[in-house]
């Protein structure tokens, strides 16, 4: 059997990766910016997803991060970064790291040590399997940046339901590890300092099953899922309001979000059907 390196180099410098025996560990280690990933980031995750993929002595793809964060998304200050490897411009479409962890036939787990939010959250989406310290918490806080998280909105309803999923999306609340396990988000919460542990006894029970039923009922599960407007989500990044809205966070600020006038003569002639005495001054 091919002897695999104990290192895997996936070419951001926010992951770091190992292999042991048939597990391929992928720890973001970004503490000063609480785990947010690059693009490099992003595209590391799904080179480590490939790799497990292909290679037939790997049978596992796990996720955690470092400190008191899983993973808070994509750095939103980081597209001009003059050393990132990955080209932008021209993968935009293809950046984030989510379906490819959904159709790889292996299995993979994120381990939530601590706060998921953003891409951070739609990976434990994507994953297989899901299993959180008692000191993480999860929030959906997409919304607040002006971005439609077509993701989160494939995913998220399906896992726990229409309307639980509208509290979290519209609300963006923050959720503790309890209230993530009650409702569905994560599937087993265990204490912070037993989170490897935990995940390595989890892994030690997959492996009483076949690798190519395994395969065949991922498969054939994902087939249930609704497909993901990926258009409909990068065509609402570059958007008026997205802009305000990343704007407003990194100067930390509410945004003052834009208006459209694309209905304004329409509204106005209208009007007078629900506001009696109203006159319309709309031209047109």
């Amino acid at each position: 059997m091919t002897q695999l390196p104990t290192h895997v180099d996936l070419h951001a410098r926010e992951l770091s990766a190992g292999i042991d025996g048939d597990v391929l560990t992928v720890t973001i280690n970004r503490p000063e910016k609480r785990n947010a990933v690059t693009v490099d980031g992003y595209h590391g995750i799904k080179r480590a997803a490939m790799i497990v993929a292909e290679e037939p002595a790997l049978n596992f793809l796990v996720i955690t991060g470092t400190g008191d964060a899983f993973c808070t998304g994509g750095d939103m200050g980081s597209d001009n970064n003059p050393d990132r490897r990955w080209d932008l411009f021209t993968e935009t479409y293809d950046a984030t790291p989510f379906e490819t962890l959904g159709k790889i036939p292996k299995i993979v787990l994120c381990a939530i040590n601590g706060l998921a939010l953003g891409g951070g959250l739609v990976m434990s989406l994507y994953a297989d399997l899901v299993i959180a310290s008692d000191q993480a918490r999860l929030r959906v806080p997409d919304l607040t940046r002006g971005v439609y998280e077509a993701f989160v909105a494939a995913r998220i309803p399906q896992r726990i339901g229409t309307l639980r999923a509208n509290h979290l999306i519209y609300g963006n609340d923050w959720i503790d590890a309890a209230e993530a396990e009650r409702l569905g988000l994560v599937g087993k919460v265990v204490p912070h300092d037993s989170l490897a542990a935990e995940t390595a006894a989890l892994l030690d029970r997959v492996r009483n099953t076949g690798p190519a039923a395994r395969a065949a009922m991922k498969r054939e599960m994902a087939r249930a899922l609704p497909a993901v407007d990926v258009s409909g989500y990068w065509s609402s990044m570059g958007t008026a309001e997205q802009i305000e809205a990343f704007s407003a966070f990194l100067e930390k600020r509410q945004p003052n979000w834009p208006v459209t006038n694309d209905r304004t003569v329409f509204a106005a002639r209208r009007r007078s059907s629900w506001a009696p005495g109203h006159k319309d001054s709309g031209k047109g």
